[in-house]
């Protein structure tokens, strides 16, 4: 038996080192510039640019989220035959255009010459009223162009390094590396986009959420060095239930807690009061509604 415990205690006593250590050398994230700059009020976060109320991922969904006075733009991004970066979710655009087909397979002429608003109806297919509305899908350069001096999420939905690339180089060449978070599920985007612009705020991938998650269950949290700044994840997913004690964990890393995609009041206001920064929201009018700010379009515009 004796023989036994010594052979046990080399491993826990180096076990027990290990972990002093990275207790010792753990550093919590530092809040970015993208999100500092708006202030410590919960953020709506238009999701795709508030799908519930108009089409998404479009220019037309985007200025009307401006007008609402949202806090955050979410998108999402995918690369074109012709290596351009295009602002649409799905891989096919029948979707949300009346046209079909991968957009990985269109040059963005032919993607652009679609009608971006053909699919969306709020009332289950009884009235389409933003069809020959002439709504495309747009580029993310268009994106940036336009809409400069808001804060964006931007998920980038191809696997390939190729459109995280070129995503990093459209933010440095319009100078709004300060505008965006970045996010993905898939991990190798993410860290080709990281090695390209290591100063740009990221959101934690698939496998870093489930390393914060297990840290937070085993109480050893305090370990984690977060290399992303954003926390942005379901509130329930699988045996995964976002609660209080998460979230502060999370926050006392330094990490940006953003729940997504919360579409009714009763369930916005719960989050909120566990201790939720962000929401994403097909309808960033009632979340606006419900933290007391305006839903008339324009009226905090100057």
């Amino acid at each position: 038996m004796l023989r036994v415990a010594r052979f046990l205690l080399a491993p826990v006593l180096l076990l027990a080192i290990a972990l002093g250590v990275l207790l010792l050398t753990s550093k919590p994230a530092i809040p970015p510039i993208a999100l500092t700059s708006l202030g410590s009020e919960p953020l709506v976060i238009a999701h795709r640019g508030g799908m519930g109320l108009w089409p998404e991922n479009t220019l037309f969904a985007f200025e009307r989220a401006t007008a609402l006075d949202v806090d955050m733009l979410d998108m999402d991004v995918r690369l074109t035959r012709d290596g351009q970066l295009v602002v649409t979710h799905d891989a096919d655009v029948a979707s949300t255009t009346n046209g079909a087909g991968q957009v990985a397979e269109q040059d963005v002429a032919a993607l652009q010459a679609l009608d971006a608003g053909y699919r969306w109806t709020a009332d289950g297919g009884e009235s389409y009223p933003y069809r020959n509305q002439g709504i495309r899908i747009p580029t993310f350069a268009e994106v940036l162009a336009q809409y400069p001096r808001s804060a964006k999420s931007v998920e980038i939905k191809d696997a390939e390094p190729a459109a995280a690339e070129q995503l990093c180089q459209l933010l440095t060449e319009a100078d709004q590396q300060q505008r965006v978070v970045v996010s993905s599920f898939y991990e190798s985007s993410l860290r080709a986009f990281h090695d390209q612009c290591p100063d740009v705020a990221t959101a934690a991938g698939p496998t870093s959420v489930k390393i914060l998650v297990v840290l937070h269950w085993l109480g050893l949290e305090q370990l984690l060095s977060p290399s992303y700044q954003v926390l942005a994840l379901p509130p329930e997913q699988g045996p995964l239930v976002v609660d209080a004690s998460l979230i502060r964990d999370a926050q006392a890393r330094g990490l940006n807690v953003q729940l997504w995609t919360i579409n009714e009041q009763p369930a916005m206001r719960h989050l909120l009061d566990i201790g939720a920064q962000a929401l994403f929201t097909d309808y960033p009018d009632r979340a606006l509604q419900l933290l007391g700010r305006s839903t008339v379009l324009g009226a905090n515009q100057p």
